[in-house]
């Protein structure tokens, strides 16, 4: 037999017999702490009461049989195998009950130390492997269950884009997962959080605790210094000397019994903030809660570093907004005023009608000009970030797209005669109408036929065509400048790209604004270039039929 003392119980009303047994048993030296009955009710009575590694048992019994005990045992949900005792001839009764629960059979006419030590360590072996399959297979059942519950955390976590409901939904969540008493987690001050961020989660028995604050405390002291996961127990925590003088101030009956760890790590895998759980409701930590915790502090990483990103990206947009309303409000206003003062002047000196004065209208007029390229430059910048914020409005209505392609034409003619160039109208579907909004398709043919002009030497042509494509109508815009390399078309369209970045003319935000007001219309636009061929912008908008 094993070295280990056993616990068994001897059933059997016959007085004799049970001397026989307990003679064999000490005559086959098992080490066990025998307990015995005598009736159904005695033995039940025994099975309810104490923890038995196994059970010989007569059939015949006062108040019943041996199957009775049995099943009585087995609906109890008792785990104790059964040896059955038989008298000569019931062999087949044995095999009987052996099918109803029993696990083994000695005749006791055949009961030897020999022979009951034998059937002892048969079933004892059986039973323990029996506990064991049902372990793991509980174990297996309990980590299936926490892998659904980790997928189903992992979501819920990953909805939010606060971080202070971010590190509260994780602690939330590995409290839950592990059945801990207490979680505490800590996420690092950085970038645009200037404080770190902290998340308790504490169960009921915790939360009326009136230590619950200095328990936090040991979590957070104890994984301070490490970038790995940890699991302690408790005479581990006792002796870690971060957790002295904590514990120093609560009763030993409450200091935590177990800890687990892991910790936060950012893109850069440096450790941004930790996890940690205390005091598992079942019993201490195991390896497999280790590897789980892990992986809820891998995916609450991403979470968490995905929403400082978009906070820190939130606080750019609003430092963006705010310059943009200096500019708008505190720059344009001056500028109005200037405007205003300029036209007042220029009625002035020409009230006067003297010739002295010329140079001075001239200046006056250099002067209006300097304020409307900074008024148009104000208005791009708000423009450029409207589009970019998805605040564009555009009010379309039906528009006759011939109309809007002449007026456009009309608009840049002087621009033209002053580049030395021509704009001209090519072949135009003038029947056509679509949906827009005038003011802002005007804006895109002023700065697609200015930025034409731009590229065009003097001599040169820029014409504006429109015809159907399938439910579209599409505008064209050509000239015959020395066309784009195919290396800078991927990037026309981008804000504040140039070609030439030494270039001084311009912000780079005019084809960037006009493919904004084209989208903002469910239209499209495209570049067709090549060098020394010229380049053709199209944009597309919607028929209003």
């Amino acid at each position: 037999m094993s070295p280990r003392s056993v616990r068994l119980l001897v059933v059997d009303d016959d007085t004799v017999d049970r001397i026989a047994i307990l003679r064999a048993l000490r005559s086959g030296r098992v080490d066990a702490e025998i307990r015995e009955a005598d009736s159904v009710d005695s033995a039940l009575a025994v099975l309810y009461e104490q923890q038995i590694d196994c059970v010989l048992l007569d059939y015949y019994l006062p108040g019943g049989d041996g199957l009775a005990v049995i099943e009585a045992a087995r609906n109890a949900k008792l785990t104790a195998p059964f040896i059955m005792l038989t008298g000569q001839g019931d062999e087949s009764l044995a095999v009987d009950l052996m099918k109803r629960g029993a696990a083994d059979y000695v005749p006791k006419n055949l009961l030897t130390p020999e022979r009951l030590v034998q059937s002892l360590r048969h079933v004892l072996r059986l039973s323990e492997a029996e506990r064991r399959e049902e372990e793991a297979r509980r174990a297996l059942a309990r980590h299936a269950n926490q892998l659904a519950q980790l997928t189903e955390a992992t979501l819920r976590i990953h909805r939010s884009l606060s971080l202070n409901e971010l590190i509260q939904r994780t602690t939330d969540e590995a409290r839950a997962l592990l059945d801990a008493g207490v979680a505490a987690s800590r996420l690092a001050a950085r970038g645009v959080e200037q404080r770190p961020l902290t998340g308790v989660s504490l169960s009921e028995e915790y939360a009326a605790r009136e230590d619950r604050d200095g328990i936090r405390e040991v979590a957070f002291g104890l994984i301070e210094r490490r970038s790995t996961s940890v699991r302690l127990t408790g005479d581990e925590i006792a002796s870690d000397p971060t957790c002295a003088d904590v514990l120093s101030r609560s009763p030993a009956e409450l200091h935590p019994r177990s800890l687990l760890a892991a910790p936060l790590r950012g893109r850069d895998g440096q450790c941004i903030g930790s996890i940690q759980l205390l005091d598992r409701r079942d019993g201490p930590f195991v390896e497999s809660d280790e590897v789980l915790l892990t992986q809820l502090a891998q995916s609450a990483s991403v979470a968490l570093e995905n929403a400082r990103l978009y906070n820190e990206a939130q606080a750019a947009t609003r430092a963006r907004d705010d310059l943009l309303a200096i500019v708008s409000h505190d720059l344009r206003n001056p500028l109005n005023t200037i405007a205003i003062t300029a036209s007042l002047l220029r009625s002035d000196l020409l009230l006067r009608k003297d010739g002295d004065d010329d140079d001075a209208v001239q200046l006056v007029d250099r002067m209006d000009r300097g304020i409307q390229s900074m008024t148009r430059l104000i208005e791009d910048l708000l423009d450029a970030s409207r589009i970019e914020a998805g605040r564009l409005v555009v009010s379309p209505r039906v528009e006759r797209g011939g109309t809007l392609v002449r007026e456009a034409l009309d608009a840049a003619a002087s621009l033209a005669e002053a580049k030395g160039c021509r704009v001209t109208q090519g072949p135009l579907d003038a029947g056509l109408e679509v949906l827009a909004d005038r003011d802002r398709v005007l804006q895109v043919f002023s700065n697609l036929l200015g930025n034409a002009l731009k590229f065009t030497p003097r001599g040169g042509v820029v014409s504006v065509s429109l015809r159907r494509v399938a439910d579209s109508a599409r505008f064209s815009v050509a000239d015959t400048g020395p066309g784009i390399p195919p290396e800078h078309q991927p990037h026309l369209f981008d804000r504040y790209w140039k070609a030439s970045q030494e270039s001084r003319t311009g912000a780079g935000l005019g084809l960037y604004i006009a493919r904004g007001i084209v989208e903002a219309h469910h239209g499209t636009m495209a570049v067709e270039s090549a060098p020394g061929q010229g380049t053709t912008i199209h944009f597309s908008l919607p028929l209003a039929s």
